[in-house]
């Protein structure tokens, strides 16, 4: 009996305790919310923070946490709303417009990718330079999270796998390409997507490609663009990729020919150099991989001769240099000018000009 009289005693000063805390928080809000109505929305999102540690009661916490993420934006603090938002929805979605939320974190994003920045230091936010760190890819991540399928995340993670790329993270940046390219072929970014996942296993290849997986993948990807995209202006590029990607491939294989034939198993040699000139005849190996069949196999036939490869290099336009004016109106300090630099008599080019297009 004793017991249980402690026990009546606890709940009903738990319950004393949580309705003073929920009356004070009550209170604070509404200093928070006039303070909102008089324009000072720094202050009111303290105090609605203030009112969110006191209050016991989920509903009132909800609605200190909305009310600050309001109170946030009006300050123009991104991230401290986007952190707002955040709490939202993982203490309270039962209270939370996840929709209307989750769009908000996209679009707090986007601004930190175009160049919004969040002040250091509140009292100091006129210092231009006094600025905090990029979120751009925190933002996005989390956004991704949530919602994976929103309109707004293709083109989400292909800025994300931008700014992945820039701090070095290249692995983590063709995990996001990969991602578009299975999960969104039907949006705009599908394009972009392609040509920057290729790029991306380039420069994974570089680094190491014992296997030649991400050769092979890039060659995939390439021939993927070049049948969805033909006529557009990347062809040339695609194309230059391409003819780069079966030299790699006929190099991978030429070299494992040379290092089967200097440890005397020549089948295998023979076996690999067939393999370059029957898959690529047009790759920088083909030549040296026929040499070399030619001294192991005596029964091999050289082919005719092969036209000469595309080239490896961009094509560049030559632009000519125009013709400097042949006439100078003025001198320096001549008569009563005071010109520093001579005046050039364009009169006369623009004659040939006009002659020209005639």
């Amino acid at each position: 009996m004793k017991n249980i009289l402690l026990f009546l005693f606890a709940c009903l000063a738990a319950a004393a305790v949580s309705a003073a805390g929920d009356a004070e928080a009550t209170r604070v809000y509404e200093e928070g919310y006039k303070a909102y109505q008089d324009g000072r929305y720094y202050k009111a999102a303290n105090l609605f923070e203030d009112a969110r540690i006191l209050a016991k009661s989920p509903t009132i916490r909800a609605n200190c946490l909305r009310a600050q993420v309001g109170a946030w934006r009006m300050c123009e603090m991104p991230y401290r709303e986007y952190k707002a938002i955040e709490a939202l929805l993982n203490g309270y979605p039962e209270f939370a417009n996840f929709k209307e939320l989750v769009t908000r974190e996209y679009e707090i994003g986007t601004a930190y990718y175009r160049g919004t920045r969040e002040p250091a230091y509140w009292h100091l936010r006129w210092v231009p330079w006094l600025r905090d760190d990029n979120k751009c890819a925190e933002i996005y991540t989390q956004a991704l999270k949530r919602a994976p399928f929103s309109p707004q995340a293709p083109s989400a993670r292909l800025r994300l796998a931008h700014l992945l790329d820039e701090e070095g993270k290249n692995k983590a940046s063709i995990e996001q390409l990969r991602t578009i390219v299975k999960d969104y072929p039907d949006s705009p970014e599908y394009r972009y997507a392609l040509l920057a996942l290729a790029n991306g296993l380039f420069i994974q290849a570089e680094r190491g490609d014992g296997d030649g997986r991400y050769v092979n993948e890039a060659h995939d990807v390439l021939a993927l663009y070049s049948r969805k995209f033909p006529k557009t202006p990347e062809m040339e590029w695609v194309r230059r990729q391409l003819t780069i990607c079966r030299d790699i491939q006929g190099k991978r294989y030429y070299d494992m020919a040379c290092y089967y034939n200097k440890n005397g198993k020549q089948d295998a040699a023979r076996r690999y150099l067939a393999i370059v000139l029957r898959d690529y005849p047009d790759s920088t190996s083909a030549p040296e991989a026929e040499k070399l069949l030619v001294t192991l196999d005596k029964t091999f036939v050289p082919g005719d001769f092969v036209q000469e490869p595309d080239t490896r290099l961009p094509r560049l336009r030559i632009y000519k240099i125009p013709k400097e004016a042949p006439r100078v109106l003025l001198t320096p300090g001549r008569g009563k000018n005071h010109y520093l630099i001579p005046v050039p008599d364009y009169s006369h080019s623009k004659d040939q000009t006009r002659e020209t297009k005639k």
